[in-house]
């Protein structure tokens, strides 16, 4: 499980900076078949105290994105220009909360061949983005990066562990492998509060989503640790004909990809406080349980080279989630992106992505849908 610690907003340009990181382990009950790791920043709550700063939680706004792919050295002219300063410049802005969270598709890697995909194959893809690009991600505004998805491992166990290193020594939280969460000390005015992410996916080096039991045994350990618990996955069939949210179990090239709507059902019942979806590479509706949002996908949000940017599969959003002191649901909004290709991800005038979601919302969640407003706002049915 990792810990790290944000000192809140650090009075110069509101972002959240993280201290050093050490490493330590917790058994978290007889539910959930091993010891998880935990790494701690100068944050324990124990130190926390030591310092002054006292438990009361408070709200929160917590910013996520879809899947991000800076470049990668394996395609022609796969890299961007300019060292990829320009990716984020039309939506920088847009991440600025408590935790910014994204969806990174790959490796950090400068060499290596990867035994993913047969020679010559155009249906199968793997991501080596170069090592120098990454910190475009801190500079962007980005605080943790999920690696439960189907590129983490797209350079084996050692490539893995690499971007785990590198993003850790940004600054930067990766979570996602397998045994391993993101539960982070948010601090402001000598408070201090603990925000849990876990992430799934559907393969074996994260925490999979194929398993319902074991998907909501391991939320239920976590939610006593912290105050508010977010649940990210990656999964779902894909492409632009993707957008909508079947109501039984997906698939991919006959791939199993998770039964989706039943699955956030139970991760909610185990103490989710939302779930925020990722994999299909389209936006997807957004729906409401228990007073609880789950969304389902948010789509492509900047992706270099190797993704189809055409029709829906260009259309993305930056979520801003509101919650407060307890987890519960205040306020949202997903604003209009567009991506185009080779120049980035920007304000789209048109509002496609907002009207793609109401209308998909619609169709997918008549009676526990989100209600869309004209500026990508959403509230409760």
């Amino acid at each position: 499980m990792r810990q790290d610690g944000r000192d809140g907003r650090d009075g110069r340009d509101g972002q959240l900076r993280a201290g050093p990181v050490a490493e330590t382990s917790i058994w978290l009950g007889s539910t959930v078949s091993t010891v998880l790791t935990v790494l701690t920043v100068l944050s324990s709550p124990v130190r926390l105290s030591a310092q002054g700063l006292v438990h009361e939680p408070f709200p929160v706004r917590l910013i996520f994105t879809g899947d991000i792919n800076l470049g990668t050295r394996t395609l022609p002219e796969g890299l961007p220009p300019d060292s990829g300063r320009g990716l984020f410049a039309q939506v920088d802005s847009l991440l600025k909360g408590d935790l910014v969270v994204g969806n990174f598709e790959g490796v950090l890697s400068d060499s290596g061949e990867s035994a993913k995909c047969a020679p010559k194959s155009n249906t199968c893809y793997a991501f080596a983005t170069p090592t120098w690009l990454a910190p475009r991600l801190r500079e962007a505004g980005f605080t943790h990066l999920n690696l439960a998805n189907n590129h983490a491992n797209d350079y084996g166990l050692d490539a893995r562990h690499g971007t785990e290193a590198i993003l850790g020594e940004l600054g930067l939280v990766p979570y996602g492998p397998l045994d391993e969460v993101a539960i982070t000390p948010v601090m402001r005015d000598g408070r201090y509060m603990l925000v849990g992410i876990v992430g799934f996916t559907t393969y074996p080096h994260a925490y999979n989503l194929l398993d319902l039991p074991g998907s909501a045994a391991i939320v239920a350990q976590v939610r006593p640790l912290v105050d508010v618990l977010v649940v990210t996955f990656h999964g779902g069939k894909e492409g632009a004909a993707a957008v909508r949210t079947p109501a039984g179990p997906e698939f991919l090239a006959g791939e199993p990809r998770g039964n989706l709507r039943r699955w956030a059902r139970q991760v909610i019942d185990a103490g989710a406080d939302a779930v925020v979806g990722h994999g299909p590479h389209v936006l997807r509706g957004v729906e409401f349980y228990r007073g609880r949002p789950v969304f389902y996908s948010l789509g492509n949000f900047v992706t270099f080279r190797g993704f189809n940017l055409e029709g829906p599969l260009g259309l993305t959003t930056a979520l801003a989630l509101d919650l407060d002191s307890t987890g519960g649901f205040v306020a949202a909004r997903m604003p209009a992106l567009r991506q185009l290709p080779d120049s980035g991800t920007g304000p789209d005038p048109a509002h496609r992505a907002t009207l793609l979601l109401r209308r998909i919302t619609r169709l997918d969640f008549p009676r526990t849908g989100a209600r869309f407003a004209d500026d990508g706002t959403l509230t409760a049915p």
